[in-house]
């Protein structure tokens, strides 16, 4: 099974991405590839996408997982964890998978959020993005479809065509910060 890797030792995390021919979407190579990148995901306990750049894959493809996709996605826990208990309590979506991606629509307003990477671990920083956004793509039976998003799914979907294009959230960010360890949280 492939693994996420850091930006310093991924050069295809500055690569612009290949499209995957049509023709192969269903192929045991993407088949297997879009599992690996679910699986990594699943494992990652604040991952909510991976971009097959970040496992070493220039190609452009996409995983956005089912808890980015719950209507409590991103909101922060409150001193209590009563955010936390009410996710763990949300039914869950299943994964979407988004072939050849392309941003058709996003709106001028550009809101500041919070952003990490699975490929820069122990950072976060802020980074202005549009508050709504639209991705026309195929899914992993390579099915065409487009999906609109606010909020955090439109930031997600963001920040992995930036990784398809070669681009980190760190040359973005107006400010970068170390994540204090899990017990100073």
């Amino acid at each position: 099974m492939r693994t996420i890797l850091p930006y310093r030792q991924n050069p295809a995390l500055r690569e612009k991405a290949a499209e995957v021919p049509l023709a192969e979407i269903e192929s045991l190579f993407i088949r297997e590839l879009i599992a690996d990148m679910k699986r990594l995901l699943a494992r990652e306990k604040h991952g909510v996408a991976i971009a097959a750049s970040q496992v070493g894959e220039a190609l452009r493809l996409f995983v956005v997982s089912g808890k980015a996709l719950s209507k409590h996605a991103g909101d922060d826990d409150d001193e209590h964890g009563e955010k936390e208990a009410e996710r763990k309590a949300t039914p869950s979506f299943p994964d979407q998978v988004y072939v050849n991606p392309v941003m058709v629509k996003m709106s001028k307003g550009k809101a500041f959020k919070h952003e990490g990477c699975l490929s820069v671990k122990g950072k976060w920083g802020h980074v202005a993005r549009a508050e709504k956004a639209t991705v026309r793509a195929y899914d992993e039976q390579g099915v065409a479809f487009a999906r609109g998003a606010s909020g955090f799914l439109a930031h997600v979907f963001q920040h992995e065509m930036d990784h398809l294009d070669g681009i980190l959230y760190i040359d973005k960010a107006s400010e970068l910060h170390d994540e204090k360890p899990e017990d100073e949280k």
